[in-house]
Order: C-alpha cells, then structure tokens, then sequence
C-alpha cells in the first residue's frame, strides 16, 4: 500500500484534506473535511490518514510505503498498532517505509483539548466528568459528520442540529468535521474493527490546534479484547503534537449511565441508535435495548424515556435478531444483579439463541461441536441416537461420570414437559398428555424459525421431572435423550405402535422404558420409581455407547 502526500483544497465553506492511496493495486482518494475557519490548522500532512492505512495493511498483508516525513513518536505508534493487530487477529506486521523520520513542530495553539462526542453513553460520560471536574477539562467537541449508513442526508441534518443543541447547552464549541474514510474502510472490514482508526485519524487533522485528543471507551478493562477501539489501542495513534487519551477504560457501560443521568438535560438528548433512520432512537434494536438497560439498572428509566420510540419491554429483547452482539453487551449483562431477574434472563435468552444459531437441540445441544471434540465429524443430515444406522453421541469419561452422578429430582415443580418444534404428531401428543396426565408444561415453536431461545428451554427442562416427545422417525433421539439427562430430567419417546416395536428390536431391554406408544399415554404418567428407573435407563445408554444386540451381531457376522 502507498500513501501518497496531500493537497489541501478550500471550499467556500470548508478545507479538504485529499490523499492518493494505493491499495490492493488500485488507485483511492481518501478525504477529510474541516470547517473553513480552521485553515489555519489543517496542514498537507500524511497524518490523519495513517491509522486506518496501518489497519488495512496490517490485514491485507501489504507493506506500509508513506510518501511524507512523519515523527519517530507516531511511527513507533503505528509499528506498535500492527504488532497488536497480530496479536489480537493474526494478522501480519507490514514493513513500514517512510520518506524520512522528522520531528514535528508545533504550529498551533497549546491547551485545546478535544473529546470525540457522538452524544452516546459512552462520550456523553465523558463529557459530564469532564464539566464536573472529576476528568480534565474539555475546550472542543469534535463530531464526524456522514457515518451511519441508515440515516438519510435530512436525517443526518437533523442529528447534527440536536448535537449542536448538546453543545450549545454546556457552552462548548463543536465541530463538525467529514470523511470518507468509513466508506473506504467498510470495502475491507466491518465497523468494529475500523471505527477508532477512522474516527481519532478523521480528528487529527486538527491536530496542530490539539494538545490532548480524549475518545471514550466502549468496555471497561475487565472484558477489554480485540476491538477497534481499546485503552490499548487507541493512545497508539497519538503523535509527537496530539496525545490521544483513553478517556474511563475502567468504568463500565452501566456505570456511565450512572454518570449520564447526573445531568438528565443530557441524559434525554442520547443519540445511540444507528440501525432505525429515526432523529432519536427505534427502542427496538441491539445498542437501543442495551442502552435502555443500563438506565433501567441505575434507577434511571424514566430519565431516558422520552428519548426512545419505544418503550422499554424485556421481551423485546428476546425478539432481537442479528446482528451478533456489541463487544459492550458482555460488560451489561455481567452487571444485571439478582433484583432484575426477569431483564438478565431475557438477555441469556438472546445471548444464548444467537450462539446456538445453527444447533439442532432446542436446548442448544450441537451434536457436531460434541463429535468434533471427540476427533470425529457428524453431517447436519446424520441420525444422532440409537438404531436405525443412528451414531451416538461420544462422551468424554468427566462427563459419563458427571451423568452417572444425577438422578431425576422428584420435587421439580412440573411433572412433564414437551418442548419441541411443530411438526407431525407435536401438537397432538400435547393434546394427549394434557387430557390424560397431570398438568405438564407445552412450548412448542414453529419449525421454519430459530425458535426460542436455548436459555429459556434450559430452565423448562431443569423445571421438569419429565420429558416427552413424538417421534415417526425408526430410531430413538439421541439428541433431545442427552439434553434431558444433562438437565436431570428423565426423556420418554413417544411412538406408533408398529415403529415402537423396530426400534426396540434394535435396543436392549433394559432400555425399553425409554419409549412408549401413544396408546400407552392412558396409563396415565410414570410414578417417582419409574422416572428413576427410565433416567438411569438413559445414562446407561448414553454412557455405554451403542448397544451390542443379537440382530447386531448377526448382521455384522453376515457381512
């Protein structure tokens, strides 16, 4: 990659700042603007632009080529930033070439300080410590115009007055600075890789005018990781003039919304939602149900209330679709405490359905990451369980004997469960059991969705004595009889009398109880002694692998 010297150019109401790169083999022009007024600080240099250069190289492969003298300080910094690329990501270190190393001069005026502020929780923080005393002070608000990619260009306009509001209020001036350098960067890697490199290098263009340049931090140090802005990233990027400053890495998102709701005419001017072209926020989406989360941990719903279209509903959380989740959420949810039961368990439940997005248990069981631990591999395709050409799934020896150590608790406060996707014979057997037993709990989802989340179906079955499911298919599930049992609860598979009878001609006896036909379901429910006596049937099973049988053995000596 080659990063050519920048021209300067004055427009009636701005100066834009232009640099040739070449990357990939192809020729890009990379711009930041500034407004008019700050001429006199925005030089032809290289700088603003190397952040995001040493990202993209760093995970193309390319060397580094600057055709301009920088600092030794940010030339050591950018060497450092590539070096933390591999570590975090693998990716590679580039040879970073320069003109000449040359120590930068001073040109501008000294003790202006700058805080990156997009009016989220995180800068608003930042701000309010920093009109409080508890931070050092800030003598410029430095916004970057154009980047959400859902907001139309009235809607930006409109965001942008707001922000101005913000700043107008607490007698700061802002800036508003434009870049195409989001759009360069999304051609090769998503946002959260991206984003400090291209939000403190769009800002450094005004870095003559700037001693100290503050980004706020998106997680605290305890779940700081690979991130395209971290404590430890972030002060990389500073040069021999502008020291970038990680402003509270040690304080959590939930903890800034504490701050936040100090001041509540800044806590209902929140701009955190990026997905909805909404002025405020949809209320409905990942950053906007995190937010409202946090306030709602604090004390301080009603604060934030009025900056949401939507109020707050748990349950929306549960609806929440892709994408995976903010490197923030991890530090939220680690803050939900044993008074918000109902909000942590909602969130467990999004958490949980997104990293079992693929999975073929309702409770999230994979029976292809179990065979791959195993050195094995199983097809989506493959029958997992017992007969009919079925593979068991392998158990390491600390987990049989983990299995063989439970038994069904009869006090569990539900007799029998069925939870399963609506298929042939699903919502019959329901019918069934309900008319016949005692009262059991029912979930069933549709089949063509992800259903519910595995969290939520992990608390039915550790809830249940019991679990019940039909099946037509000639083998005994393997899947949902190892979900039961490692939830201490006894499984039972329900059948047709004629499949009934082959799939238990290819198990043994004493794992006979483990099915039943749908007539049987008049008996009425199995006792205490016989859930007992189906669970060890299971573990056994499970533990043992799969069973050796005459009509086994005879196949296998007629082959």
């Amino acid at each position: 990659m080659r990063v050519f010297e920048p021209s300067l150019s004055l427009d009636q109401d701005q100066v834009r700042l232009v640099c040739g790169v070449v990357i990939s083999g192809k020729e890009r022009s990379w711009q930041i603007g500034a407004p008019s007024e700050f001429v006199r600080f925005v030089a032809p240099s290289v700088v603003p632009f190397l952040p995001l250069a040493t990202v993209l190289c760093s995970f193309l492969g390319e060397d580094l080529q600057i055709d301009q003298a920088i600092s030794p300080a940010q030339l050591d910094g950018l060497r450092s930033a590539a070096e933390l690329f591999a570590e975090w990501w693998g990716w590679s270190v580039p040879n970073i070439q320069v003109a000449v190393e040359t120590a930068e001069v001073p040109t501008g005026e000294h003790g202006q300080s700058g805080l990156l502020f997009t009016r989220g929780v995180d800068s608003t923080a930042s701000l309010v410590a920093a009109l409080d005393g508890s931070a050092p002070a800030v003598t410029q608000l430095i916004g970057v115009d154009g980047l959400e990619p859902n907001h139309s260009p009235r809607l930006g306009a409109q965001i942008w007055a707001d922000t101005q509001a913000v700043a107008d209020s607490v007698g700061l001036p802002l800036i508003r600075l434009r870049t195409n350098l989001r759009d360069e960067a999304d051609r090769f890697l998503p946002w959260g890789e991206t984003h400090g490199a291209v939000l403190l290098g769009t800002a450094l263009v005004l870095g003559p005018m700037l001693d100290r340049l503050s980004i706020s931090q998106t997680v605290d140090a305890a779940h700081d990781g690979p991130h395209g802005s971290s404590a430890r990233l972030d002060p990389m990027w500073s040069t021999a003039t502008t020291q970038v400053v990680a402003v509270h890495p040690d304080m959590g998102r939930v903890q800034k919304a504490a701050v936040v709701a100090t001041r509540p005419d800044l806590a209902v001017a929140l701009k955190v939602c990026w997905q909805g072209n909404t002025r405020r926020n949809c209320g409905r989406c990942l950053k906007c149900l995190h937010t409202m989360t946090c306030f709602e941990l604090v004390g301080a719903a009603d604060l934030v209330e009025s900056a949401f279209d939507e109020p707050f509903n748990p349950e929306a959380i549960r609806q929440l679709g892709g994408p995976s989740p903010a490197v923030a959420l991890a530090q939220v949810v680690d803050a939900i405490g044993e008074d918000h039961v109902v909000l942590r368990q909602a969130w467990e439940d999004y958490l949980s359905r997104i990293a079992n997005g693929d999975r073929r248990g309702l409770a999230g069981l994979d029976p292809a990451a179990r065979f791959a631990t195993a050195g094995g591999s199983v097809s989506p395709q493959e029958l997992v369980g017992w007969g009919s050409n079925a593979r068991s799934i392998p158990l390491p020896l600390e987990h049989r004997h983990a299995l063989c150590a439970l038994s069904v608790d009869v006090q569990r406060p539900i007799d029998w469960c069925l939870t399963d996707r609506k298929g042939s014979g699903s919502v019959e057997l329901a019918a069934e059991l309900t008319d016949h037993w005692l009262p059991g709990a029912v979930l069933i989802v549709d089949a063509e969705i992800s259903g519910v989340p595995p969290g939520a179906v992990s608390r039915l079955l550790r809830a249940s004595k019991l679990r019940c499911w039909f099946s037509e298919d000639a083998f005994l599930d393997g899947i949902r009889l190892t979900e039961a049992i490692e939830h201490g609860c006894a499984p039972i598979q329900l059948m047709h009398e004629e499949q009934l009878k082959l799939v238990r001609s290819e198990l043994p006896v004493w794992a006979w109880p483990l099915l039943r036909g749908t007539q049987q379901i008049e008996q009425g429910i199995p006792t205490d002694e016989e859930l007992q006596q189906i669970f060890r049937a299971a573990v056994q099973l499970a533990v043992l692998g799969p069973p050796v049988t005459s009509e086994y053995l005879a196949k296998t000596a007629a082959s």
